[in-house]
């Protein structure tokens, strides 16, 4: 567990970075993780039917399928009634990841808690068809233009039990 501190020899810098960044995208994971289990167990709880990373095309994994992956794989189910949820605790640039995933499925939508993501991404993110949804808290981060088209996450459940009922009828 020495890696990278060098002990009697020469610190090893490069090895010291690369150990530090692997014991934090290991937290990061852990994070991202924990709260795809809190969106499931709300999902649960709200009656919503839902698939967990499961694969689509190319092998994609997209964190949540709504109704579920058998409905998305079936060639007659109305794509109409398909939702995808994507899940970033922190967005940067890896918003695009989400992109190819669940080619079905349009326009997509990305769930983060990144607070004040600027203009010019949001601007990208509707240009490719993706609609942000964030906690109702941080919309006070965001520009009111950007507010505009925010949604929150009580309006993204409602617009997935919504698509459930029609299915049910």
């Amino acid at each position: 567990m020495s890696q990278g501190f060098g002990g009697d020899r020469e610190v090893d810098i490069d090895g010291f970075m690369s150990f530090s960044l692997s014991v934090q995208n290991r937290g990061k994971s852990r994070v991202g993780l924990a709260f795809e289990n809190h969106l499931s167990h709300l999902f649960n709880s709200l009656g919503i039917h839902h698939s967990r990373a499961t694969i689509t095309e190319r092998r994609s994994k997209p964190d949540f399928l709504f109704p579920g992956v058998t409905e998305y794989h079936d060639p007659a189910f109305d794509p109409l009634r398909l939702t995808m949820l994507g899940v970033k605790s922190t967005c940067k640039d890896r918003w695009r990841q989400i992109l190819p995933e669940a080619d079905r499925i349009s326009p997509k939508h990305l769930l983060t808690l990144e607070a004040g993501i600027s203009g010019n991404q949001t601007d990208e993110m509707q240009s490719q068809g993706v609609h942000l949804v964030l906690p109702r808290a941080l919309h006070e981060t965001y520009s009111a233009s950007q507010r505009g088209w925010l949604q929150d996450v009580r309006g993204f459940t409602d617009l997935v039990v919504v698509r459930q009922q029609a299915d049910r009828k």
